[in-house]
């Protein structure tokens, strides 16, 4: 049994609750879905353990409630002392957020029409998407000698909620634009805006950011926009070589 469900079963989780999410929205019920899974799973291992245990319930209950709470080593605080000292559960979360982050996006894509394989593909030069003009990608048809080539592609580098060094460094080396979740508005300095907004005039492309941030945002810049409106732009991009 995993320690976590993957990422697909996730999101499908999070699209039974509500079909009609919009992009923020089911990447934060995805998210809290995925960190629910994590304290489930330390409970139910803490439970096995305790099970063995002949002591009265009073002092089973105390010391479940000591195994799970919080703890601060350093300036890094985990949800319990399990975590702290084995990174199993850790090396299983990081992928599985970025990979929910690329799938929300991936859902925007497919919301637009835009179809894998034939608009636009996935984690191939070197970047989490690349979308083409025009809209069929060679690589999609058995001959792709009888196919125009593409004129035009445009790649996008997928980041999930802390924006970090790390990417500005994938908009400037992987990405015609980024696409986000950031959640903490303090990251958008007057430094990185500036960066962004140099790198995103280059390309043509734009950095797609939840409403939130886009509010804190858009009196310092003309290259930020909604990451709902992600889908619809690169859908204009597929059609006409060209974000709207």
């Amino acid at each position: 049994m995993p320690l976590v469900p993957s990422a697909d079963s996730i999101l499908r989780e999070a699209l039974n609750i509500d079909p009609n999410f919009d992009v923020n929205a089911l990447h934060e019920q995805a998210y809290r879905l995925m960190v629910l899974h994590r304290t489930e799973y330390y409970e139910r291992r803490v439970n096995e353990i305790l099970s063995t245990l002949d002591l009265p319930d009073e002092v089973l209950k105390q010391i479940k409630e000591k195994l799970l709470e919080p703890i601060t080593v350093g300036e890094i605080t985990y949800s319990n002392f399990m975590e702290e000292v084995s990174r199993r559960i850790s090396q299983s979360f990081q992928p599985i957020s970025g990979q929910l982050a690329e799938l929300c996006a991936q859902r925007e894509l497919e919301r637009a029409g835009l179809q894998e394989g034939v608009n636009f593909t996935r984690r191939e030069e070197r970047t989490d998407f690349t979308i083409y003009y025009p809209k069929v990608h060679p690589f999609s048809l058995t001959d792709y000698r009888k196919v125009q080539m593409p004129i035009a592609k445009h790649r996008v580098e997928v980041k999930n909620v802390s924006l970090r060094e790390r990417a500005t460094r994938g908009l400037a080396f992987d990405g015609d634009s980024l696409f986000g979740f950031f959640n903490q508005p303090r990251e958008f300095t007057d430094s990185n805006i500036r960066v962004f907004e140099s790198l995103c005039i280059k390309t043509g492309g734009y950095c797609y950011v939840p409403p939130m941030i886009l509010e804190e945002v858009s009196d310092r810049t003309t290259r930020f926009r909604s990451n709902t409106q992600f889908g619809e732009d690169m859908a204009g991009f597929a059609r006409t070589g060209k974000i709207p």
